[in-house]
């Protein structure tokens, strides 16, 4: 094997070779804790929640305090933490190329044997234990960035102007799948659908429900065997890929290649006007809350209708996020040289080394407690109970990730997916 391995590689789950303070880039760390953090915020709801009912809070339970708990979500964790994983993840790649090429290793090869193994993990992640699972998305994905960073001809804006053109084709295409029932849904509450359009219509709402009341039976029933199963029949990992690269694959490099510019024009490293930064990442998150309120209210003044609610949900949902994403980066950034040295700080940087691990470890503790191979929980739990299991979640990685780090070099499935990719053993414990 080469021995030109990078020292301090940062991608959406590494540990440095040679974990030391000061060869990290402690902002990284700390937002990618506070990512992962968030993230199981978003997934609990579809650990707790069958089928489609996480989208629709009105499928299991039509209450102000469910509506009231999925507004809070829109606004607050929905699609923010999964763009914050993507955008750190873009930066991970560059950087991880920029040292391997100065450790004057083959950055490429080793990035797509990073990739492939990520690919594998995503995959039996994907199977055994969580539909959303987004490893296996990022490794997809990720084959097609590494080729246009490695034309480092390509400057920071043009970059950001291929994000940008990536990113305004997924929100047209995204928002045309679902007008399409919208429209629907539209013209059948108005009364001004023809017959076909209300056949149509009644046949694709009954067909959403049902879907629903069969996940929930199958969810309350199916042991652990069973569930993978039927995950792996309905969706395989190969055909997982395929989707991906269709569905996702725009908005996801997009993203990306936005973190890659933001790395490389020293964002990250604290380089940038710290009062602008923070002025407008406060502009950036207001304009994003300001628009998900009012998609929320017209999602509520309509009852919660399916069509609508997914709608509203997902039309050009990463675009008007965005400045959301980058400003809760951007005030991460800025206030991490106060924030990094205090108890919080320590904590959630620690969370994010062990990144990785700790998103694999929430999918196999918590789907146990709601699915029926485990405590039967799904579905019966209100959307503000659900926060007491987020919150448990929390301390668990707050709590195990500093400890673990002060015993042994890497998390668990970081040391891993090293030793996979370099193939070689490295040292683990301290």
């Amino acid at each position: 094997m080469t021995s030109a391995v990078p020292t301090d590689v940062m991608d959406v789950a590494a540990t440095p070779d040679e974990p030391a303070p000061a060869g990290r880039i402690q902002s990284l760390d700390l937002v990618r804790g506070f990512a992962v953090l968030g993230i199981l915020a978003a997934n609990m709801v579809a650990f707790a929640l069958p089928g489609s009912a996480h989208r629709v809070p009105t499928m299991i339970e039509d209450t102000f305090a469910e509506k009231l708990f999925w507004l809070i979500n829109l606004l607050l964790v929905d699609g923010k933490m999964r763009g914050l994983f993507t955008v750190l993840f873009g930066a991970g790649v560059v950087l991880f190329l920029e040292h391997a090429r100065a450790k004057g290793g083959k950055g490429w090869w080793l990035q797509y044997r990073r990739l492939f193994w990520l690919w594998v993990f995503g995959s039996l992640h994907f199977v055994l234990f969580f539909e959303g699972d987004i490893l296996l998305d990022y490794a997809v994905v990720g084959a097609f960035l590494v080729p246009i960073l490695l034309i480092r001809r390509i400057p920071n804006w043009g970059l950001v102007a291929l994000a940008a053109a990536l990113l305004i084709w997924d929100g047209w295409a995204v928002t045309t799948y679902f007008d399409r029932n919208h429209q629907k849904e539209l013209a059948v509450s108005t009364g001004t659908a023809d017959v076909q359009t209300a056949h149509d219509y009644a046949d694709w709402r009954e067909e959403f429900e049902s879907e629903t009341r069969e996940a929930l039976e199958f969810d309350r029933g199916a042991n652990f065997i069973e569930m993978a199963q039927d995950r792996h029949k309905y969706d395989t990992p190969i055909s997982r890929t395929t989707f991906v690269i269709m569905a996702y694959g725009a908005g996801y490099l997009g993203l990306m290649l936005i973190g890659a510019a933001l790395y490389r024009a020293g964002f990250f490293t604290g380089n940038w006007n710290a009062r602008k930064v923070t002025l407008w990442s406060g502009v950036g998150i207001a304009f994003s809350l300001v628009v998900a309120l009012g998609l929320g209210l017209t999602i509520w003044q309509s009852d919660f209708a399916p069509a609508t609610t997914y709608f509203y949900t997902y039309a050009w949902s990463p675009q008007y996020r965005l400045p959301m994403v980058l400003g809760m980066a951007g005030l991460l950034v800025v206030v991490t040289p106060k924030l990094g040295p205090t108890w919080l700080g320590e904590r959630l940087s620690a969370a994010g080394r062990m990144a990785f691990t700790n998103y694999i470890a929430m999918s196999v503790i918590f789907p146990g407690l709601f699915h029926g191979w485990g405590f039967g929980l799904i579905a019966q739990v209100p959307r503000w109970g659900i926060w007491l299991f987020v919150f448990a979640g929390w301390a668990l990685m707050l709590g195990w990730s500093k400890p673990w780090l002060e015993r042994y070099r890497f998390g668990p499935l970081e040391w891993l997916w090293r030793c996979l990719t370099y193939w070689k053993l490295f040292a683990f414990r301290r």
